[in-house]
């Protein structure tokens, strides 16, 4: 029988799909077990071969794999189809083979239909499922493959730039509530939705590792394409025809960038306040001057800001909501100082109206809530805080 990590529960996007053949082929490879995987790339294909009765007749022999138990089929971006087996499945996935290779020309068949074994060829799985995403694509032009890890010059950055804009990065953008919350649970009410995508975790789950040791310019690049991918998703028609409250992170230097300004430009005045933008503490300190830029142009435009910093005593040195910031973006840590402390009362000392100006991010626990409570904070967002439910 397909393990409960092999079984196909609601039927997912493609997105959803290639993540998970990619988690699939990990977990293979982490248990040792092996796996039969077949493989249809429609996308390996000339053109004419992808359209019209040809594909029509190649997806129909493909059907019937997308039915049994004994097999787990994935669709990916682009339409390529895979099917994972276990090892008693070998000769079903055999027989389909034969047939979808039968029903091409050899070169073309020897491209798009291939027969290949968890774990021995895992890398060659993942490539499949890069190719997909267009993260092959992207990666190469960053250099990040190159095993010599060379500096990258102009034109790398630049093609790399191309190739991420094509990366759909929806499955990776998490959506988390920030919500009011006193004692007792009353008055509890959303302030807005916190919008990010996580590098580490678009690294851990579709490339070949989450090392994050890569070239200052190369990161640099990878979070301006992320960046622009979420901006421009935001300057959609049903975005901004449904926009409610949410905070964007960004890059102080994203503020500049085509995407935003074509995105302030489509929306509303009105609307703007309901467009929080977030800065790191780090991103602002390291480039003062480009930050009293984007600043004075941000609220100029009419949307609030927020300054984000984590560690426990990271607002009693960094710059306060009087540099312009209408909220502190406050991330907990469990070496935050007890209530009674001196550091505490420093804390305190710099945080100006907490109910109204501070959020503490990272609430996951009961812990981080009565500390939050304790030092008058009343913004909470978390694991935790996603339970709760909005009564106003």
């Amino acid at each position: 029988m397909i393990s409960a990590a092999d079984r196909v529960g609601n039927k997912p996007t493609e997105m959803n799909s290639a993540v998970a053949l990619s988690v699939a082929v990990r977990d293979a490879v982490a248990l040792g077990e092996e796996r039969i995987v077949l493989t249809l790339r429609f996308s390996a294909l000339p053109r004419a071969r992808r359209l019209g009765t040809q594909a029509d007749l190649l997806r129909a022999s493909w059907e019937p794999l997308n039915s049994t138990a004994r097999v787990r089929s994935f669709k990916l971006p682009g339409g390529d189809l895979v099917a994972l087996g276990l090892p008693h499945a070998a000769a079903d996935l055999e027989y389909h083979h034969q047939v979808l290779f039968s029903m091409l020309e050899e070169e073309e068949a020897s491209r798009a239909v291939q027969i290949l074994r968890l774990p021995a060829q895992a890398a060659a799985v993942l490539d499949i499922v890069h190719d997909s995403l267009g993260f092959t694509t992207a990666l190469g032009a960053m250099g990040l493959q190159a095993s010599e890890g060379g500096q990258p010059d102009g034109a790398a950055i630049a093609a790399a730039e191309r190739a991420m804009a094509g990366v759909d990065i929806s499955t990776f953008v998490r959506r988390q509530r920030v919500m009011w919350l006193k004692p007792g649970g009353a008055n509890t009410r959303l302030m807005w939705e916190d919008l990010r995508v996580k590098l580490a975790e678009i690294c851990e789950r579709l490339m070949q590792s989450a090392d994050l040791a890569l070239p200052k310019a190369f990161a640099e690049r990878l979070i301006g394409a992320i960046d622009a991918r979420q901006i421009s998703n935001l300057a959609r028609p049903q975005e901004l025809r449904d926009m409610r409250p949410i905070a964007l992170p960004l890059r102080v230097e994203s503020i500049f960038s085509p995407a935003f300004l074509k995105l302030d430009a489509l929306i509303p005045p009105s609307q703007r306040q309901k467009l929080l933008i977030a800065f790191s503490a780090g991103d602002v300190l390291a480039d003062g001057g480009q930050f009293i830029l984007a600043r004075s142009f941000l609220q100029a435009r009419g949307y609030p800001l927020i300054l984000e910093a984590s560690g426990p005593l990271a607002v009693a040195v960094l710059l306060s909501l009087r540099a312009g910031f209408s909220y502190l973006r406050l991330v907990w840590s469990d070496d935050f100082p007890a209530i009674v402390s001196g550091a505490d009362a420093l804390m305190r000392d710099t945080l100006a109206n907490p109910a109204e100006h501070v959020l503490l991010a990272g609430a996951d626990t009961p812990a981080a809530i009565a500390w939050g409570w304790e030092a008058g904070i009343r913004m909470f967002q978390g694991r935790l805080i996603e339970s709760q439910r909005a009564v106003s």
